[in-house]
């Protein structure tokens, strides 16, 4: 009996300290009294995170010296920046993804005309795992004229690549070509995005806009 009474007696101090203490913490709390301890926290400012691809060097221009092209993550985006030769930026761009893993994995330069030049961008968009597996890869278009660098602008094509997995095992790819020629007869060449009687058009007019049939 009396260590009962002993290990209420110590049960009942160290609950009347913690109420003291609480009572003491509410009252500084009031009356503005708390040390300024929260003063010192500062924001925790998270720096971007880069990640630099492989570097292709093209005379875009044909004036004898290349341009460095650059696929980039920037905080898990993927984008392209173009610089000249003495590492001056002259372009850059967003391309948006569509799931993990995207990455710029190839670029063609093609001459759509005596003064109008493209470079096709292929994106893998990446993976989407989930209840369905889909995988697409699509290209950009970034183009100038006049072979003057500041023209260049960018341009949304189509999906050249499409593949999908859905329930009860439904699964379909589509591989598309992407060509290059002129199908109007009007001397200036027309991307085309193709896959059996699928096909989309894209054909330049002019300042960076496109007409995409």
């Amino acid at each position: 009996m009396a260590r009962h009474g002993f290990i209420f007696c110590i049960f009942f101090l160290c609950l009347s300290g913690a109420f003291a203490q609480d009572e003491r913490y509410y009252r500084q709390l009031l009356t503005g009294e708390l040390p300024g301890s929260m003063d010192n926290i500062k924001d925790t400012i998270v720096p971007p995170f880069n990640a630099y691809g492989m570097m292709y060097r093209l005379d875009l221009n044909s004036d004898g010296i290349e341009e460095t092209i650059q696929p980039q993550k920037r905080d898990g985006v993927d984008w392209i920046e173009i610089r000249d030769s003495s590492q001056r930026k002259i372009f850059e761009a967003k391309l948006l993804a569509m799931g993990r893993d995207s990455s710029l994995y190839k670029l063609r330069l093609v001459a759509l005309s005596e003064k109008i030049r493209c470079l096709i961008l292929f994106l893998d968009e990446g993976i989407v795992k989930g209840e369905h597996f889909e995988s697409s890869g699509k290209i950009y278009l970034v183009s100038f004229e006049n072979n003057d660098l500041s023209t260049l602008s960018i341009t949304d094509g189509a999906h050249f690549f499409h593949e999908k997995k859905k329930h009860r095992e439904q699964y379909w790819r589509r591989n598309y070509t992407v060509n290059v020629y002129d199908i109007d007869g009007d001397n200036r060449k027309e991307i085309t995005i193709e896959y059996n009687h699928i096909q989309r058009i894209f054909r330049y007019k002019q300042s960076g806009e496109w007409d995409k049939i």
